[in-house]
């Protein structure tokens, strides 16, 4: 089925629309002009020897990265309407506008309608992207989980270059595992397997079998490396090939260095010298189609991508490309990695949760029986399949805030309650009009991986809800904070109370005005993710305030106003989140105008998820990388400004 609303357009339209959207959005302002604004909106707490929360806008830090990441922070929170607090005076939506383009284009010296690349990124392939890499280059499936340490993970991903090094137990496993695989490969009886080994046996004459096992090795390099092998390291391949007197063991050694080459391991985005001499570079084809495998198939580029990359005509072809991929079953691997690490939902299947102490049974395994580990997957796969399915269909992003259907088998409608679901397959299902379940929020994933192992965490699901939600989390505690339970012993308090009592501590009331009033609006779902029955301990005040003045008298309220009124923060999160996963690398203030792009086009194309991805793929930082003038210009000090 062809993906709605998926236009052929071609790149260089919405890249010349991105940019044309950043000139009418940063128009050139004066500090003479927001002066003004930030002595009477900002420096009462942040000014004039005011200190609040350690930050001062009329003092210049002393190292640049604490600077630009001061202004950075003054820019989201403007963004996000967090400052002014709202119980403050308020600068209008004009003269907030018009203090974050003073932001970017004076204080941080962006030029808005020249975003920055950022610096190439080298990374080391993670457990999952070598996982599928070597099933879709070998057909062997290697259980990385039984033989690689974890990966790290940086910003919420370990898709992040900076934090997937190369151990040397790392290296030792690859070797090991480069064996293994090229043996299972080059078996004829191993079902699956693509077959690397040629058909029949080699030419006879040794200047005859050295050019067919030459070809034989290129074949797979070129597929492995996901670019052309050089001469030089073909010519080396093939020497290792040769040593032995077998032609199969031979091409077993060749196959198995290249598995073990930092070329397989790492994908390195690099260009040619003499084609950087420029602020920002296009990477090269090979490279593009790398980004966009990894990015939304997880694994290495099929021979379409390549074949495009080769005759230099990939990235005319970028939007009927995206359009294949996510058709094709393999994005279903995107979907997990990137919602399982961004809404946590592959954690539900791991998470310690205590049923018995939950649901108070004092003996028996009831509990445990109900929250089995095919209940627990279920609950992945609910997330997952609401996430692909409006990713496929095009579907407004917020609709995953606001869905009033789900993914639900057998298992999981039991437990939520609803009728008329049988089997194990996962399938759309309209909910009943009374149903607490409304989007994400309703999900038992979310519930589940926001609680503590014996009851709810208020704090932890309006944190979830402001880092991955709203792209505002509240910073992390002080120390020594005691756990809740601790606050008042031997009272009968209710969550409400106990939270009401935690926030008349100077010291914690300004972050949980924040979280508290999210995560009590979901104190009707127990730990385990189950809706409370009237009888129980159950709240029946579902109200709150938003810190930024919206009031809601129960959850469903709240979650319209997530996905209407804070619909803009909602966008900026999940962009934010998608170029973070699919970059390799953490956001910087140099990113603002990118960020601002991909928001406005966001809002422009109604929120339609398929078409975020597609602007994303066409984006500055996706498309290219800083060039060596990028440094000069550093060294002056400031970017260009377009003539």
């Amino acid at each position: 089925m062809a993906l709605p609303l998926i236009r052929n357009l071609s790149i260089w339209t919405v890249c010349g629309s991105l940019l044309l959207m950043a000139a009418e959005l940063f128009g050139a302002t004066s500090s003479s002009s927001v002066s003004p604004l930030l002595r009477e909106y900002c420096f009462d707490c942040h000014g004039e020897g005011s200190k609040k929360g350690g930050v001062m806008l009329d003092q210049k830090p002393a190292d640049p990265e604490a600077e630009r990441n001061l202004w950075f922070s003054v820019w989201r929170n403007l963004d996000s309407e967090l400052m002014p607090p709202s119980d403050k005076p308020r600068p209008s939506k004009e003269d907030r506008l018009k203090i974050q383009t003073w932001v970017v284009q004076n204080a941080l010296g962006l030029d808005p309608t020249r975003p920055d690349p950022g610096k190439g990124i080298i990374r080391r392939l993670n457990r999952a992207e070598y996982r599928n890499t070597i099933k879709d280059l070998t057909g062997v499936d290697y259980l990385v989980e039984d033989y690689f340490p974890h990966d790290d993970t940086g910003y919420g991903f370990d898709t992040i270059g900076a934090v997937l090094n190369l151990s040397p137990i790392h290296m030792e496993k690859y070797l090991r595992a480069a064996e293994s695989i090229v043996e299972l490969a080059v078996k004829p009886a191993n079902p699956g397997a693509k077959m690397l080994a040629p058909e029949g046996p080699p030419p006879s004459t040794a200047e005859a079998r050295k050019a067919y096992m030459k070809e034989l090795i290129r074949s797979f390099a070129d597929r492995a490396f996901r670019r052309p092998v050089d001469a030089g390291t073909l010519e080396k391949l093939t020497a290792i090939g040769m040593l032995e007197n077998s032609f199969e063991e031979g091409l077993k050694r060749a196959f198995g260095a290249v598995l073990a080459a930092p070329r397989f391991l790492f994908r390195a985005e690099t260009q040619p010298q003499e084609e950087r001499k420029s602020a920002s570079v296009p990477i090269d084809e090979y490279a593009l189609a790398s980004r966009l495998s990894y990015f939304l198939w997880n694994s290495t580029p099929d021979d379409t991508l390549l074949k495009l990359a080769e005759s230099h005509s990939l990235r005319q072809q970028l939007p009927a490309q995206v359009e294949r991929m996510l058709r094709d079953q393999k994005s279903t691997r995107y979907v997990r990695s990137f919602v399982g690490q961004w809404l946590q939902s592959r954690d539900a299947e791991t998470v310690p949760i205590q049923p018995r102490a939950v649901l108070g049974v004092r003996k028996g395994d009831e509990g445990e029986k109900m929250f089995s580990h095919k209940l627990r997957e279920a609950m992945r796969l609910e997330t997952e399949g609401l996430f692909l399915h409006v990713l496929r269909e095009n579907l407004p992003a917020e609709e995953l805030l606001s869905a009033r259907y789900t993914f639900l088998n057998q298992t999981l409608a039991t437990f939520y309650g609803i009728r008329g679901v049988t089997g194990q397959e996962m399938r759309k299902v309209e909910l009943p009009m009374d149903s607490h379940r409304l989007g994400l929020l309703g999900h038992a994933s979310f519930l589940v991986v926001t609680s503590n192992p014996t009851r709810t965490s208020p704090v932890k699901r309006g944190q979830f809800i402001l880092e991955n939600l709203l792209g505002s989390p509240a910073p992390p505690p002080p120390p020594n904070i005691p756990p809740l339970e601790n606050i008042k012993k031997g009272a009968h308090m209710g969550m409400r109370e106990l939270m009401a009592l935690h926030r008349s501590d100077a010291l914690c009331a300004s972050c949980h005005k924040r979280m508290d009033p999210l995560g009590l609006a979901l104190e009707g779902f127990n730990a385990m993710g189950m809706y409370r029955e009237a009888g129980e301990e159950s709240p029946t005040d579902e109200s709150g305030e938003l810190v930024t003045g919206e009031k809601f008298a129960s959850l469903e309220e709240l979650i319209g106003i997530l996905s209407t009124g804070r619909k803009r923060d909602f966008y900026r999160c999940f962009i934010e989140k998608t170029l973070t996963y699919a970059l390799g690398r953490g956001l910087e203030a140099s990113d603002i105008p990118t960020l601002s792009n991909l928001v406005t086009h966001m809002e422009s194309t109604q929120g339609r998820m398929a078409d975020l991805v597609r602007a994303v793929v066409q984006s500055e930082p996706f498309q290219n990388m800083r060039g060596d003038l990028f440094d000069d210009i550093q060294k002056r000090g400031s970017l260009p400004r377009p003539r």
